[in-house]
């Protein structure tokens, strides 16, 4: 029995330390829809800030009818710039609703076993509660272009779906190491947050308290100063909507019964500042009925008076 434990007990893997080169050649394509609003716009502006190792394109004019969609057309861009990952930002009813896609390209499927030949899968998300960092205006600061230390719940350790958007998550906002682009430095934390069923994303600096005399410095060498998280921003709320097998669409992995789309909410307000008005009318016209039914009674000391 011992000897059976021994060998169920996972074998350690050694780090071998970095040589300086970039070896894991990862290419983000980041691009939006034509008619996103500023504050999206800005937040993808923010997002690639924060991914070094992005490509951008202008924005994409497509209908979703026209000869296979903006999937295809956003394919053939990221293909055109060997990206192995997509970032498309959309919006509809005039800049209402925002949605994110995120998903994996055909050319990502020669590194990644995990990915189809013609590319997937992605996700689909709703975005919500949206602040960016000139919004914030926060006191965090960190260098351009540094490596994040990406932080996740135990929700993505333990549920399905989240296991997948997990890798995707790693895929697209990790720096990959010895990129041209990219700082020798580890700066900033990414956090995801799996609350309420929608993942949170928080970014965030690192740091260190500096020694002001040799006592603090002696401590420091111990471990005895502080470091402490100053947020920077963005910020914002990933509702996920849809993952498909495929890039665009295909068959459907996982589905969120619960997501409810901005429409039936815009419906339902709607709806209930219509019944609102109903009840209001309702009102009017009982009232009107009840003071023609009042009979008052005739006073005969009217006449005295006169």
């Amino acid at each position: 029995e011992e000897e059976e434990e021994e060998e169920e007990a996972p074998t350690l893997v050694e780090m071998q330390p970095s040589d300086g080169k970039y070896r894991n050649k990862q290419r983000c394509l980041m691009i939006a829809s034509r008619g996103v609003t500023s504050r999206y716009r800005h937040l993808l502006e923010d997002l690639r800030t924060l991914v070094p190792h992005h490509k951008k394109d202008s924005k994409l004019d497509v209908k979703h009818g026209d000869n296979g969609g903006v999937g295809r057309a956003v394919n053939e861009i990221a293909n055109i710039k060997s990206c192995n990952t997509v970032v498309f930002l959309e919006c509809r009813k005039r800049g209402q609703d925002a949605y994110l896609w995120m998903g994996y390209t055909s050319t990502a499927a020669a590194t990644n076993p995990g990915v189809n030949s013609n590319g997937g899968p992605s996700a689909k998300f709703h975005v919500s509660n949206v602040h960016t960092m000139d919004e914030l205006r926060m006191t965090g600061n960190c260098m351009k272009g540094s490596r994040p230390i990406l932080t996740f719940d135990d929700s993505f350790d333990s549920l399905d779906h989240l296991k997948m958007l997990k890798l995707m998550f790693v895929d697209v906002f990790g720096t990959p190491r010895g990129h041209p682009k990219s700082k020798p430095f580890v700066d900033r934390v990414m956090g995801f947050y799996y609350v309420d069923g929608k993942i949170w994303l928080r970014n965030y600096q690192i740091l260190e308290e500096q020694a002001a005399n040799a006592k603090e410095a002696a401590e420091k060498k111990q471990g005895g100063l502080n470091t402490q998280l100053v947020e920077i921003g963005p910020r914002f709320v990933l509702d996920p909507i849809r993952i498909f097998g495929g890039s665009f669409g295909g068959p459907t992995l996982y589905q969120n019964k619960n997501f409810v789309s901005p429409n039936v909410k815009r419906a339902e307000r709607k709806r209930g500042k219509g019944k609102m008005y109903e009840d209001r009318k309702r009102a009017q016209e009982s009232r009107k009925i009840r003071n023609e039914n009042i009979v008052v009674p005739a006073d005969p000391l009217d006449s005295v008076f006169r």
